[in-house]
């Protein structure tokens, strides 16, 4: 059976694994010779996360002004909605000139109302042949039903809870 338009999957839910999780898509994508895009809404270039070693074999753009309303949010709700904003465009840009595109916690940037669900669902339904794979907390409903594949990471325990801090290659 032939695909006519790209597959849409979600990765979603309370436990560690989502971001995870569509990295390993992207290591899949890559290596199958596939062209891969990368739009992250809160994550910024300056936190060294381990992905950014990918640049170069995915376009890769960290977009984000940190995680909105947690602990060492330093941007304002108005900057953090242009960041937002600016990403979903950036996502919408990168359609049809890559055969997968993650959009890291876009879920989530819809929960925080910094970006409409109606302008996400548009972008979804102008992917063409573009794989969508997206991250975050919370995924809408509507998203869940327009979504192919859909994993809930559902906590079991985590190292966090013990005190364990991330640990650079394995969390972040």
């Amino acid at each position: 059976m032939s695909i006519k338009k790209g597959l849409v999957y979600v990765f979603t839910g309370d436990g560690k694994g989502k971001t995870t999780a569509a990295l390993g898509v992207t290591v899949r994508a890559v290596a199958s010779g596939m062209k891969v895009g990368w739009v992250s809404w809160y994550k910024e270039e300056k936190w060294r996360m381990s992905e950014l070693g990918l640049k170069g074999k995915i376009e890769m753009y960290m977009m984000g002004k940190g995680f909105y309303k947690l602990p060492g949010d330093e941007a304002t709700a108005e900057e953090h909605k242009k960041a937002a904003e600016a990403a979903l465009e950036k996502a919408e840009s990168l359609l049809g000139k890559v055969e997968a595109l993650v959009l890291d916690e876009v879920n989530k940037a819809v929960k925080d109302k910094l970006i409409d669900l109606n302008d996400l669902i548009n972008l979804i339904s102008k992917r063409g042949k573009t794989h969508l794979v997206l991250t975050g907390r919370k995924a809408d409903k509507q998203i869940v039903e327009l979504a192919d594949l859909v994993t809930e990471m559902k906590k079991i325990k985590h190292p966090f809870d013990k005190g364990i801090k991330a640990v650079k290659g394995l969390d972040y």
